[in-house]
């Protein structure tokens, strides 16, 4: 909802206006290690180029990107380049920028100066505060919110807006060790004075659809749980009547309690519900890793190889969403709930035969943000324990380039090299399967080759002879007289777009409806992990990190170019670098919105230039950030270059809406290579 309403104030102000300021809030505070980024969600960061996109505005619309992350000095100095595109000169922009610093910390030092005075004055009168949990852009607007405030105030209850309260006297590492989103610290730091201030109870206040409170709800619960806590969910249709219901409701319960607990011994937070996760360890214990999909057999194989005992789960079924709808709250993505349902898949097919599961682990990547995928291990571990499952599971993350799993360069170079070659193996297969003369050959071969080269991966040996044997098979399987179909790249959130369960089985659908398709690859994203950890080195004055990126680029550049030559002269298209598919998309979108969306963006306009395709799909989970802003923009670049981009959402249900949507494109593209045929 609150996208939606930055959508109507710039509509608003779009026709009186000579420009809109509208900054990209990336990081809001200085970061405090890798783990506490002090992020906005991706949609926060990406809003004002959604809408310069959507409302068309071209050189009007002012985009200062705000990273506090190393200090003012950078705010400062992208304010600056605005004033000066105003008309303004540098000195003059650069006072206006540090008095409105200055005039907002003044504004920030107030309101907890006020929050002081206000648990005073409820110590003194016995009154009940509630403090809302909620951001500023929802808690502040009282239109969005149905004037909640007032409500409160009329029923008998203080409202405290959560930024009123001393939040920085709360360490939040004590309950999460990556706590990367700025308003996840907010709520985190709010639960727990909440918890110790007797006159104090909380008020989850969110939007439907909003990705971080998907997670931060659940740890605000956790930490509450010696007190009652309200939970009111926000859209364009709530109506009044049903929120006063609600609120009245929520403080006859709050004055309930009070009453009957006062004076008893103030709540503690429980030590166990603390979200840590730890690094992989090459132990005794059995190490289970989800599959994601077909790379994961060779990141498994490579983790053997390195003294793992690594097992890939089997392929995700029906059973993994029975099982993670069980746990889950209904708001995580799709991702989330295929995985964890991996895990417990395992537990529960093992749990009555005596099994010991002190023997095992799990194994999920992660991220220091900005998406909720950096929530999915710690989250994870936390349901399964309520379920019974002790399960540690360990990880690495992206920040870091994935260089944390603690085995050594020659394990990344490993399954680096084994990654690549499975990116590969599957675009021959996408690439003769539509034209083979009996059906089922492609998909043996593939299956041949798989297990042939996981055998080599996990003997540290090398693939490239496999991987010529398997070009020359693949050629002799097609059909020559068949024509060629329609091209189409497929994009989006990683997980999605691999996984043939969670996406049911987009590739073979595509195939089905006469196209042919190409999948962006793993490596495309294991690339673009190591340009990020060259950027952030440069950012923040690393040279070790920077000297460690580059020699890591330069090894995977090296590795990839000896796999890709057993495939030259095969593809008709050109795979674009890391800085070309940013170079693609920098025109709509800053490269600092760290997401997958900047990736899908450049990829779908290289295609859409590109001649040799037909259009692009974009893949995403229900509520995907990354993947909703691919969506906002895409319609856009499908009227620029005349070319359909489709947008398929996935919510583990059957998508018969996403079939009629694969089966409508290729008959729009069949039509119009008649038409031009016909023109011709």
């Amino acid at each position: 909802m609150p996208i939606k309403l930055l959508h109507g104030h710039a509509a608003s102000l779009k026709k009186d206006t000579d420009y809109i300021l509208f900054p990209s809030a990336i990081r809001m505070g200085q970061k405090d290690g890798d783990e506490n980024q002090k992020y906005t969600c991706p949609l926060v960061q990406a809003s004002p180029y959604i809408i310069k996109q959507v409302l068309d505005l071209g050189d009007r619309a002012l985009v200062p990107i705000i990273d506090f992350s190393m200090g003012d000095d950078d705010v400062v100095k992208n304010l600056v380049e605005v004033a000066k595109r105003m008309g303004f000169s540098k000195r003059q922009g650069k006072k206006a920028a540090l008095e409105g610093l200055r005039a907002q910390r003044s504004f920030e030092a107030e309101q907890i100066e006020v929050g002081q005075g206000i648990l005073k004055e409820l110590e003194q009168s016995g009154q009940l505060g509630v403090v809302i949990y909620a951001r500023s852009y929802l808690s502040q607007d009282s239109g969005a919110n149905l004037g909640i405030a007032e409500k409160l105030a009329q029923l008998g209850a203080m409202p405290i807006p959560l930024d009123f309260l001393p939040l920085d006297s709360v360490d939040v590492k004590q309950f999460s060790d990556r706590p990367y989103w700025h308003y996840e610290s907010k709520h985190i730091a709010g639960a727990a004075i909440t918890l110790k201030e007797p006159q104090l109870y909380g008020l989850m206040l969110t939007c439907f659809g909003c990705g971080p409170n998907s997670f931060v709800t659940n740890i605000v619960e956790d930490i509450t749980d010696g007190k009652p806590l309200g939970h009111l969910e926000l859209d364009e249709h709530a109506a009044e009547a049903g929120l006063v219901t609600r609120l009245e409701a929520f403080v006859d319960t709050i004055s309930g309690y009070h009453r009957y607990h006062k004076g008893d011994e103030i709540p503690h937070w429980d030590v166990n519900i603390r979200r840590a996760l730890s690094a992989i360890s090459s132990g005794n214990k059995l190490i289970l890793l989800p599959r994601m999909n077909n790379n994961a057999v060779m990141l498994g194989a490579a983790m053997r190889a390195f003294g793992v005992k690594a097992v890939v789960l089997p392929k995700p079924d029906d059973r993994n969403l029975v099982y993670g709808n069980m746990v889950s709250s209904g708001k995580e993505c799709l991702p989330y709930r295929v995985t964890i349902g991996d895990f417990m898949k395992f537990y529960y097919d093992n749990k009555d035969n005596g099994y010991d599961f002190s023997q095992v682990a799990g194994f999920m990547p992660s991220a220091y943000g900005p998406c909720r995928f950096g929530k999915y291990a710690v989250e994870q571990m936390r349901q399964l324990r309520d379920i019974g499952f002790n399960l540690q599971l360990e990880t690495t993350v992206s920040n870091a380039g994935y260089r944390d799993f603690g085995l050594g360069v020659p394990f990344e170079r490993l399954a680096w090299k084994g990654i690549v070659a499975v990116d590969w193996l599957q675009r021959l297969l996408w690439r003769y399967r539509p034209y083979e003369r009996v059906v089922g050959t492609g998909d043996g071969l593939f299956d041949k080759y798989m297990d042939m080269m996981e055998q080599r991966i996990e003997a540290q040996a090398d693939v490239n002879d496999l991987l010529k044997e398997a070009v020359q098979e693949f050629k002799s399987i097609i059909n020559p007289e068949l024509p060629r179909r329609p091209l189409i790249g497929i994009n989006g959130e990683i997980f999605l777009r691999t996984n043939r369960f969670s996406n049911c089985d987009l590739e073979r659908e595509c195939e089905k409806a006469g196209l042919e398709i190409i999948v962006s690859p793993m490596g495309e994203w294991l690339n673009y992990v190591t340009h990020r950890y060259i950027e952030d080195a440069v950012k923040f004055r690393s040279l070790k990190k920077l000297i460690r990126g580059h020699i890591k680029r330069r090894i995977q550049k090296s590795d990839e170019r000896s796999i890709m030559r057993n495939f030259a002269g095969l593809f008709d298209v050109h795979d674009p670098t890391v800085k070309e598919v940013l170079d693609y998309s920098k025109p709509y979108i800053s490269s600092k919105c760290g997401s997958e969306a900047v990736l899908s963006i450049g990829t779908g306009i290289e295609w859409m230039e590109n001649s040799q395709f037909a259009g692009v799909i974009s893949v995403m989970p229900h509520g995907c950030m990354p993947g909703g802003i691919v969506a906002a923009m895409s319609e856009h670049f499908s009227a620029e270059y005349g070319k359909p981009w489709v947008n398929l959402t996935y919510d583990g249900v059957m998508e018969s809406t996403n079939q009629v949507k694969i089966y409508n494109l290729a008959e729009i593209l069949r039509y119009t290579s008649k038409e031009l045929s016909k023109a011709l």
